[in-house]
């Protein structure tokens, strides 16, 4: 298992890049992750970090653009073209970079979501994902697992549903991105099975507070993620398990670095414990 960090320009405040990994490093961490959206300000400053971080060396995983207008509905029928276009510059960056790196760099995706039947989104999500495979043959793609969010329905809102979009597609660079702060908040008290483990190849990980809020660091032991590491490892994964942290939220936390360098500290003792 590698630890990662969601990672985006303004972590970095007026510092350095690695004036602000150093303690993240020193924790256990060793691979980024890079939320690309093409049509923010931070565009141009984050394809810049990405590309710095591959050329100094980092292995660096991506996650596709999720956040509105983006989303895969209707992908399959009449949008397919809008969609390919504005998902294009995105896929293009995580390519050009996964390539360079030589190495097998996760693309997560988010899944259609809509006031929609569920069939025709997973249409549109199983399509979308044929595209990226074509389109990106030197990255990963990695389905996430997403909690429920009304009116809308979501691809990919239960385990059973990531794992049969995996196993229908049957292609060895497709996986599933385990949320285990989303697996947590659509109820899951189980651990789950081993064939959605094995299929497991990228993992992100935050807590949740008390008003059910997630992407926080691991702060509030409400998911409980010891016992999915454990059960990863049972399965022997290899993968990253990615802190996925909204900096927004966080902002509330006091002494934020020294919690995310905690949370690292924490992670790295599970590891080891059970390695």
């Amino acid at each position: 298992m590698q630890l990662g960090f969601g990672l985006h320009p303004k972590w970095l405040g007026n510092g350095t890049r690695e004036e602000f990994l150093a303690p993240l490093k020193a924790a256990g961490m060793s691979v980024l992750e890079f939320t690309l959206h093409p049509n923010t300000d931070e565009w141009q400053a984050m394809q810049a970090l990405a590309g710095e971080c591959v050329d100094a060396g980092y292995r660096c995983h991506f996650h596709a653009p999720y956040q509105e207008p983006f989303n895969l509905a209707g992908f399959a029928t009449t949008r397919r073209s809008a969609i390919q276009k504005m998902y294009a510059p995105a896929l293009a960056l995580a390519e050009r970079l996964a390539e360079q790196q030589r190495f097998d760099a996760a693309l997560v995706i988010h899944g259609a979501h809509a006031v929609a039947a569920r069939a025709a989104l997973r249409q549109d999500t199983e399509a979308f994902i044929e595209w990226v495979l074509a389109e990106t043959p030197h990255a990963r793609p990695m389905l996430e697992i997403l909690n429920h969010k009304p009116p809308f329905t979501r691809t990919g809102e239960s385990r059973a549903e990531v794992l049969d979009i995996v196993r229908a597609l049957n292609d060895p660079r497709l996986g599933v991105c385990w949320d285990l702060g989303h697996d947590y908040l659509l109820g899951y008290t189980e651990l789950p099975t081993e064939g959605f483990l094995r299929a497991v190849r990228h993992v992100h990980i935050h807590d949740i507070n008390a008003a059910r809020e997630d992407h926080f660091p691991l702060i509030f032991d409400n998911v409980p993620w010891q016992a999915d590491l454990r059960a990863l490892r049972g399965v022997a994964f290899d993968g990253a398990i990615v802190l996925e942290i909204n900096g927004y939220r966080a902002a509330r936390v006091e002494r934020l670095r020294e919690r995310l360098a905690e949370s690292f500290a924490k992670m790295s003792e599970i590891v080891v414990r059970v390695a």
